[in-house]
């Protein structure tokens, strides 16, 4: 029964560096990685460690999270037991927030939560104490497709722990082996997918002794954009450690459907307009970001992002960037969302369809092969229309995470 699961004296991971692919965070102990906690309710929202102190972020990379409390003393106590997890959620909702922020807790941080969430959690803060005996491991690759992506991130994630398993080099000797060779004589190494999908599983066995090793973390975002070929692969990273995924939507696809159904889910909601109200209140004094008339500025932003930080976020980048919002860029703000459109795209191929028609009536059916070219021509153009029609139409697309 071997559940030790090798841990990185050297490292101090920080909450940028975590969204960076294949980042890792290994943990031995509660100090590693800054004290203290950070207030994610909106009475009193206060940042630290990475927020205040680490590199310089936009609205749109700023690491705070506000509310979902609920659902990250969930995902924590779950990975703690070594259960499967998908965070379930629309895009911008917040579900890769949450990954980051159990990374950051792997890594030695106190969340405190919010009273509603304290009353309904019955906890204070959400952690993961750490002892020798006791250590979690965490790998978080923040886009689970395409195949190739995933893979390199893996075998990049296991060499720099040092357990990855590489050509002829026996178990006791991984570690030496990795910490001599660079990421790109290991990829000279193991040159194809197949090869490093086989050494990770190689890898992973070792680790577990044969069996599982539930505090080897393995958080995969974008989960739902995997392929249905990385079906095998994935049960095979389920057997041997405990995953935690993200998606907006449960996959259907028979090739996967036996992964998911093993996974329990915890819902990720939009914010409420309290936990709305302290995000914008946070960027607005955060990057400050003065408005001619604030209160205006605020119920327009709340009421158009209904409660998906994203796309809060989004909207107040700009303002961010000017450090000012003028009465007309709340207008311009008001325009962008409520302007009808008028789609040309169907008035061109229709209209070509009828001047083709009105060309044969013109000519007369006398002349059989052009009204069969024009009438072949006038079909073709249709098809194509229907085919590629995506490209014609007007549709609105979400903004990134």
């Amino acid at each position: 029964m071997t559940e030790a699961v090798p841990t990185l004296d050297h490292w101090r991971p920080v909450l940028p560096t975590v969204a960076r692919p294949g980042a890792l965070v290994g943990t031995e102990g509660p100090g590693r990685s800054g004290a203290g906690g950070i207030a994610v309710g909106p009475d009193g929202l206060r940042t630290a460690g990475p927020a205040a102190d680490g590199p310089a972020h936009t609205v749109l990379t700023d690491p705070v999270r506000v509310g979902h409390g609920r659902a990250l003393a969930e995902l924590v106590g779950r990975a703690a037991r070594g259960r499967h997890t998908l965070l379930v959620g629309d895009e911008g909702v917040g579900k890769t927030r949450l990954l980051q922020e159990l990374a950051a807790v792997v890594a030695g941080r106190r969340v405190v939560l919010d009273p509603a969430d304290q009353r309904a959690t019955r906890r204070r803060t959400v952690q993961l104490p750490q002892s020798p005996d006791r250590a979690f491991t965490l790998v978080f690759v923040p886009e689970a497709g395409p195949p190739s992506r995933l893979v390199a991130a893996l075998v990049d994630a296991f060499h720099a722990l040092g357990v990855l398993a590489l050509p002829g080099v026996p178990v006791a000797m991984r570690a030496g082996a990795c910490a001599e060779l660079s990421a790109a004589e290991v990829r000279k190494l193991l040159r194809t997918v197949d090869e490093r999908q086989a050494a990770l599983v190689e890898s992973l066995a070792d680790l577990a002794g044969g069996g599982r090793a539930p505090r080897l973390l393995l958080a995969l975002d974008g989960l739902d954009r995997a392929s249905p070929t990385q079906g095998l692969f994935f049960r095979e990273l389920q057997r041997r450690a405990t995953v935690v995924g993200a998606v907006r939507t449960v996959p259907q696809g028979r090739s996967l459907r036996t992964f998911f159904a093993t996974f329990g889910q915890v819902p990720v909601a939009p914010l409420d307009e309290a936990h709305a109200g302290a995000l914008f209140e946070y960027v607005r004094a955060r990057y400050d970001v003065a408005a001619a008339d604030p209160a205006h500025y605020r119920r327009e932003v709340l009421r158009r992002a209904e409660g998906n930080p994203a796309v809060l976020r989004a909207m107040m980048h700009d303002g961010a960037q000017s450090r000012l919002v003028t009465p007309q860029d709340v207008r311009d703000l008001q325009a962008r969302d409520d302007a009808p459109f008028f789609n040309l795209g169907l008035v061109y191929v229709f209209g070509l369809i009828g001047l083709g028609a009105l060309r044969v009536l013109m000519i007369g059916v006398r002349d059989t092969d052009l009204y069969i070219v024009l009438t072949l021509a006038t079909v073709l153009g249709y098809l194509v229309f229907r085919v590629f029609r995506t490209f014609f139409m007007f549709q609105p697309r979400p903004d990134s995470k």
